[in-house]
């Protein structure tokens, strides 16, 4: 009894049991299902927030804007720096050009012919024994530091045998002595003088055309030259005092103003062995500037004479003999080199820039003429320098010396003055 009992129990509660896991069991199955339907859901929704843009056409049903070409949203948008503007570019002030010109006197290659071929034969054999560069060693280098030389060829280069008749002299010179100026940077020649047409108009054409064809410009007698310098036209004319109407040479003058920047006149002018010219000669020379000459370039004298600015332009009314063949002993060897620098401004205005008076002698010797020209030095330079100005116009007020000119690099007068101390020479003019 007692175990029948026992088995009767255990069946009651294995019912119950039974019963009780059966609803255990639903509520966890339930329980799973959402788990798993929400777990599905969230993948879900995470794989779709993956894939669409961040927008607001999904929930409006606009198309989507591919993440690619999105615009970005205010809040991330990079800051863009303003770009700057550019400064103008400012326009360069216009800037001046300097030209520098050397003139020299009268330059004779070769000799009188009068003299029984004795002065010609005499240049000749000086020729043959050194050469063409033999003349001018001692001042090429000068001549070719500048932008020009000028001198007047006093005489022709000529092969010519006809020559003008009651002469004291007539000069030539063989057309090869052409390579003496050549071959030393002289670059224009002024044939404006007595002794052009010693040997007629054969001797003078053939003189330019010899000249012209060495590379070197002639003017004078019909014949104007003009060159190229550092972009700007310089223009030279040549003239005789007894040649020409004043009228025709001033009217000369004022054409030829107008084809170029910078204009220089050379004329043969005045009394032979006179230092001071006349006032006929002072006159001429203002009116030639007046007409527009930028530089009055003159000669005849054989001797230095006096220098003048006038209107801010310089009138040399004479720089003495040169390389000179005329004679054996010239009766002054002294010369002087001029130099003259200009400023050129665009617009075409012409500004002195200063000036350059170099002492100089005809020959290395007193005693007889070598005719190779050399510069002077210590007193012998002083006192030419007192000399020439004696017998000038030179003022303090307006004279301006170029910083490598001889009176600034010997000291006669300091790098910051226009004009310097009284040279002694017996008067009391200045340099």
């Amino acid at each position: 009894m007692p175990e029948q009992s026992r088995q009767s129990g255990k069946k009651r509660m294995s019912k119950a049991q039974r019963r009780r896991l059966k609803r255990q069991k639903r509520i966890i199955a339930v329980v799973l299902a959402v788990l798993a339907a929400l777990l599905v859901a969230a993948i879900a929704w995470m794989l779709l927030a993956g894939l669409q843009p961040k927008n607001d056409s999904i929930a409006s049903g606009e198309p989507a804007i591919p993440v690619e070409t999105a615009a970005p949203t205010a809040t991330s948008a990079p800051t863009v720096e303003p770009t700057p503007t550019a400064e103008p570019t400012p326009t360069p002030a216009p800037e001046p050009v300097y030209i520098t010109l050397t003139a020299v006197g009268d330059c004779t290659l070769g000799g009188n012919t009068n003299s029984g071929g004795e002065g010609e034969e005499r240049f000749a054999a000086c020729f043959e024994k050194y050469g063409a560069d033999y003349f001018l060693q001692n001042v090429r280098a000068l001549f070719e530091s500048d932008d020009v030389t000028v001198a007047n060829l006093e005489g022709p280069l000529t092969t010519a045998t006809e020559k003008r008749s009651n002469r004291q002299f007539n000069f030539r010179g063989d057309p090869e002595y052409v390579n003496i100026l050549a071959g030393s940077s002289v670059e224009v020649c002024n044939l404006a003088n007595n002794h052009a047409y010693d040997f007629k108009t054969a001797g003078f054409d053939e003189t330019a055309q010899t000249l012209a064809d060495a590379g070197i410009g002639a003017c004078g007698f019909g014949l104007e030259h003009y060159m190229e310098i550092k972009g700007c036209t310089v223009g030279f004319l040549g003239f005789t005092e007894w040649d020409y109407e004043e009228d025709d040479l001033l009217r000369d003058v004022r054409t030829a103003r107008e084809k170029c920047d910078l204009l220089i006149v050379c004329i043969h002018w005045g009394e032979e062995l006179t230092y001071k010219q006349t006032k006929n000669v002072d006159k001429l020379g203002r009116a030639i500037v007046d007409a527009g000459a930028d530089l009055v370039i003159g000669g005849h004298s054989h001797v230095y004479g006096e220098i003048e600015q006038y209107q801010g332009k310089y009138i040399i009314y004479s720089l003495g003999n040169f390389c000179f063949g005329g004679n054996k002993k010239p009766t002054d060897p002294q010369c002087i080199i001029f130099q003259q620098r200009f400023r050129v401004w665009p617009d075409g205005s012409i500004a002195d820039a200063g000036i350059n008076l170099i002492p100089a002698q005809v020959s290395t010797s007193t005693k007889s003429n070598d005719y190779q020209p050399i510069f002077l030095e210590g007193d012998e330079a002083a006192e030419l320098l007192a000399k020439v100005a004696k017998v000038s116009n030179l003022t303090e007020e307006s004279t301006i010396w170029m910083p490598e000119s001889y009176v600034v690099q010997n000291e006669i007068v300091t790098a910051d003055a226009k004009i310097g101390p009284t040279v002694d020479a017996g008067s009391d003019a200045s340099l």
